[in-house]
């Protein structure tokens, strides 16, 4: 190990989370990128500031030269440990895995006994709402896993099947889903329908639409559920919001992007904000990719703002500002959307590049427009013309 991590920039990474209107990302520090040890099962016990003990078990995924350590549990959990936090340390050679059922029971031990647990293909889905909503759900995650896949290999990007399970877990009402939210976005739970949490790595939401009313027999059926679900006033919000967390999810879970690695804000939201649109058309609520995205297409063209290219593509200011945030997730879809149909050997080159990244990396505004500018061969600002007359192109309705 070469690296050095101070102690104290791990505990400052916990205050570092910051919200914006459809999910959380992690402000990174400049830390050194650090070696990673191989796979194995870790048991570490450590001490918080007054004594206590816990004992956590994992995969260490990133190790400091002081002993501080980046863990992943088998429930998919990220924890980081202060090097002068830890008292013990034992590895062992094989890593722990979880069955889709024993992922699902451990994770139903964190929430009242009413929650329910489903397992699809690729999905864990724990919930305490309607069963025919939860079914519903999952088959609309199934059919987004599928054309994930299906897009980036279109793209020239074989990805990787997620290691575990995907993790869901839905709420039946605001009020329990603000309860729980509340310990992990703090007050961004009064302004979000869900996110998705790097940290934990799981989508949290909860049932918009009321369809506890639908009963929660085991008969219940997904159709029937969808056609109720897709009937209310809150499904085109319902299905953006699903979809959108579920890409970020499928974003760091299928080697596109590594958790915690310096990914911009512009990429990430611009893929989900790309994937998101529904179909309201459709009884399944969604069922295209790349589609025209009409509240960001609406906004760009009345709020396109110069010079916010280079700004998002160097730093992810534009996306905590509360005044510019709305505008910087229309342009991130603008531009993403552009570069995946008029660029995509590139867009594709450039996916790689961001998939290297190493988790609790670092990348100065400098080396985020150099990765920008070598791949797509122009400046940011060289890209605002030809993006005007993107959009110019696309129908108004």
């Amino acid at each position: 190990m070469d690296c050095t991590l101070p102690s104290l920039l791990w505990s400052l990474l916990w205050s570092l989370l910051w919200r914006t209107s459809f999910g959380v990302g992690l402000a990174l520090l400049s830390l050194p990128l650090c070696a990673a040890p191989p796979p194995s099962t870790t048991t570490v016990t450590v001490t918080d500031s007054g004594g206590a003990r816990q004992t956590l078990t994992g995969t260490v995924l990133v190790e400091a030269q002081d002993g501080s350590l980046l863990l992943e549990t088998a429930i998919q959990q990220l924890h980081l440990l202060a090097g002068d936090t830890i008292r013990d340390r034992r590895t062992d050679e094989q890593a722990e895995t979880l069955s889709p059922r024993a992922l699902g029971q451990q994770v139903l031990t964190e929430f009242p006994e009413r929650f329910s647990l489903l397992t699809t293909r690729h999905y864990v889905i724990c919930y305490d709402t309607s069963a025919g909503y939860a079914r519903w759900a999952a088959a609309l995650f199934e059919r987004l896993y599928s054309g994930f896949h299906a897009f980036w290999k279109q793209q020239g990007m074989d990805l990787t099947p997620p290691e575990h399970p995907l993790v869901v877990v839905i709420f039946s009402d605001r009020r329990a889903y603000m309860a729980s939210a509340a310990k992990e976005v703090g007050e961004a739970s009064h302004s979000i329908v869900g996110y998705y949490n790097q940290l934990s790595n799981r989508i949290t939401t909860f049932d918009l639409t009321g369809s506890d009313s639908l009963g929660n027999g085991a008969t219940a059926s997904a159709g029937r559920a969808g056609t109720e679900i897709l009937a209310s006033p809150e499904a085109a919000g319902l299905v953006a919001t699903l979809i959108h967390e579920a890409t970020h999810q499928l974003a760091f879970n299928a080697g596109l992007q590594q958790r915690l690695a310096p990914i911009p804000v512009w990429v990430s939201e611009g893929i989900a904000t790309y994937f998101e649109t529904p179909d309201l058309t459709s009884s399944r609520g969604w069922r295209s990719i790349g589609s025209i995205n009409r509240p960001r297409l609406d906004l760009i063209r009345r709020r396109f703002t110069p010079g916010l290219l280079t700004r998002m593509i160097t730093s992810d200011e534009p996306f905590r500002d509360p005044d510019e945030a709305l505008v910087a997730y229309a342009h991130a879809w603008a531009l993403v959307s552009m570069l995946a149909k008029t660029k995509r050997v590139a867009f594709a080159d450039y996916m790689r590049v961001l998939a290297a990244k190493r988790p609790l990396a670092s990348d100065t505004p400098a080396e985020r427009l150099a990765d920008f500018e070598t791949t797509f061969g122009k400046s940011p600002d060289a890209l605002e013309k030809p993006l005007i007359r993107y959009l110019s192109g696309l129908p108004v309705r």
